[in-house]
């Protein structure tokens, strides 16, 4: 009956990123758009706008999300603007719908060369595919440009509301969960390389597992970031200084996760050469298991943190390739960095 129920469970890493408290958050917002919505005129006929408007906005990581409803709005203003002017000129037909997304897009890489708005190209289709019509019944670019935005305000307005209420509930750990989600995914880094050194053919995973951890560390530095941002305008009870060690932690997990992944890459040109014994790999995979042990020993999804000392290693006689020894000795000092700074947590 158990093991049935955790079938239906979250994983870790979705608790450690609030995914509860994100699932209710949305459906109590989601519920008071479709009712505020619902009972205001010209915004009613759009509920479609409103609903994603919540839905785009709310955060499930960061504090209050004001900065990204802001530029939901403004992208979605750019590309209701871009599309307004063409088919006020040419009207809607094919031409226009294909330019007006071209100009869309290029206006948003503009703005953000990162990242083209999906708020921003859903605006351009719907200000071709849902325009609305004047008191004569003609099509009217100035009121479908109106209800869009209007619909969307109200969207992004609930969004940041619950974002701010629910941060009560859990801002204060915030930052110390998406720390110990980061040293979850360096674990599982390290126990991918020791599969690969012991050559265990079971483990399926690939390489790119690095590419997700990179991208998961990025995603989090810049959450903690906004968090820092907001400590001084919103959430003043937010502990700056502890959110500072969070940010060098996460930095020093960063660097940690480069070596691992270049220690695998080494690897690789090492058995297509034969440089290395077979008892070198497993002196590496040893290394790594210790490793692992040191960071399991450390709980930072809790404003205490336990630790443990890491293991002593004999770098000079253990690893024959410079290149190696220089990588676990770097390591090792990283994890005496994080084991310091851990201890200010």
């Amino acid at each position: 009956m158990i093991a049935s129920l955790k079938r239906f469970s979250l994983q870790k890493e979705a608790l450690l990123l609030d995914s509860k408290l994100y699932i209710i958050k949305s459906a109590l917002a989601v519920a008071t758009g479709y009712i505020a919505g619902s009972n205001l005129p010209i915004v009613n006929m759009d509920m479609i706008s409103v609903l994603l408007g919540v839905m785009y906005n709310l955060e499930p990581i960061n504090v209050a999300g004001i900065r990204g409803g802001l530029s939901q709005l403004a992208a979605s203003a750019v590309g209701a603007f871009s599309t307004a002017v063409l088919i006020s000129l040419f009207g809607i037909n094919v031409y226009t719908i294909a330019l007006a997304m071209a100009l869309t897009i290029f206006v948003s890489l503009k703005m953000s060369w990162r990242m083209v708005s999906p708020v921003a190209i859903f605006t351009c289709i719907y200000m071709t595919q849902y325009v609305q019509l004047d008191s004569l019944g003609n099509p009217s670019v100035l009121l479908t440009f109106r209800l869009r935005i209007l619909a969307l305000s109200l969207g992004v307005s609930i969004a940041v509301f619950y974002n701010y209420i629910f941060s009560f509930f859990y801002y204060r750990k915030i930052a110390f969960k998406r720390l110990e989600f980061i040293k979850l995914q360096t674990l599982s880094g390290l126990s991918y390389i020791r599969s690969q050194l012991d050559g265990k053919s079971s483990d399926s995973r690939d390489p790119s597992i690095y590419q997700g951890i990179f991208n998961d560390i990025e995603l989090v530095s810049s959450n903690i970031n906004t968090m820092l941002d907001e400590a001084e305008k919103i959430h003043r009870s937010l502990n700056k200084e502890k959110l500072l060690v969070i940010v060098e932690i996460i930095d020093l997990l960063k660097k940690i996760n480069h070596l691992v992944y270049d220690l695998n890459f080494t690897r690789t040109q090492f058995d297509d050469k034969g440089d290395l014994s077979a008892n070198a790999y497993a002196d590496v995979s040893d290394a790594l298991l210790e490793f692992s042990k040191f960071l399991q020993g450390i709980d930072f999804s809790s404003d205490t943190a336990s630790h443990k000392e890491i293991p002593d290693l004999d770098i000079q006689s253990r690893f024959e390739h410079l290149r190696i020894k220089e990588n676990i000795s770097m390591i090792q000092n990283y994890l005496n960095q994080i084991k310091l700074k851990a201890h200010g947590l």
